[in-house]
């Protein structure tokens, strides 16, 4: 079940909280990962934990190649969620990530009882916040993933995965939010990763990313990498979907 999961840091997209520490807002919003872990633990508010610990999901997600260390740094990023959900467990961003954070630990490890896990927890936000993107994309990505690691019918028996579902949640997410980059470009890497002959529709999704703000660090690369895939749709629609399983989280692993 290696690719289950993989879309879901659409997560990560969301706004930094205003009330961190000036030097992680600012090290966020220029994808300074390291210096955020840094200076989100120092400050050790609950937004300022936040920060820190999706910092440290881009850092495993994108910047590192051993498993072992990705596995390390995930930990630390839930100790983060734990950290800030024990002084406010009714925080929706920290419940969001820390949910991420337990669907990466369920990619790595091949397991599907925390691939369940994550999906009550996920559906647990949406029931209560129907209005947040976040949730919807990475319910979207949860299916996507699901039914293009194992099939569709494998897919549905064990874990309750849809391909329809998929569609629905990220139509929704883009209703919601049709201006984030992330929104797109995972979106369109999922179609890709589930049929090479999807390209048309993610070049579509990605039409005019060039012209969306990217609002931190994560959005920046978000962009950049749906900017390389529509590239990579105009010059050969066939071999596209190589290009969109680079582009995903934990490529690097191999």
């Amino acid at each position: 079940m290696t690719r289950i999961l993989t879309t879901l840091l659409l997560l990560l997209a969301s706004a930094a909280p205003t009330s961190a520490s000036a030097a992680a807002v600012d090290e966020f919003r220029t994808g300074n990962w390291a210096a955020v872990v840094r200076d989100g633990r120092a400050e050790n508010t609950v937004d300022s934990l936040i920060l820190a610990g999706r910092a440290n999901l881009s850092i495993a997600g994108y910047q590192t190649s051993d498993k072992a260390r990705a596995m390390a740094i995930i930990a630390g990023a839930e100790a983060d969620f734990d950290k800030a959900l024990a002084r406010s467990p009714g925080n929706v961003d920290a419940q969001l990530q820390k949910a991420v954070a337990i669907a990466y630990r369920a990619q790595l490890t091949k397991g599907i009882g925390l691939a369940k896990d994550v999906r009550r927890r996920f559906e647990a936000i949406r029931t209560a916040h129907p209005g947040n993107a976040l949730v919807w994309g990475a319910l979207g990505g949860w299916h996507g993933g699901a039914v293009a690691t194992v099939g569709s019918f494998l897919a549905g028996t064990a874990l309750g995965a849809k391909k329809s579902e998929m569609e629905r949640c990220y139509a929704q997410a883009l209703r919601l939010a049709p201006g984030v980059p992330s929104t797109r470009t995972f979106f369109a890497i999922t179609l890709l990763d589930l049929d090479e002959d999807n390209a048309q529709r993610a070049a579509a999704i990605l039409k005019g990313m060039e012209n969306l703000p990217a609002e931190d660090g994560f959005e920046a690369l978000m962009k950049q990498q749906g900017l390389e895939l529509a590239a990579a749709i105009a010059r050969n629609p066939a071999t596209a979907q190589a290009t969109a399983r680079r582009l995903k989280a934990f490529s690097r692993l191999g």
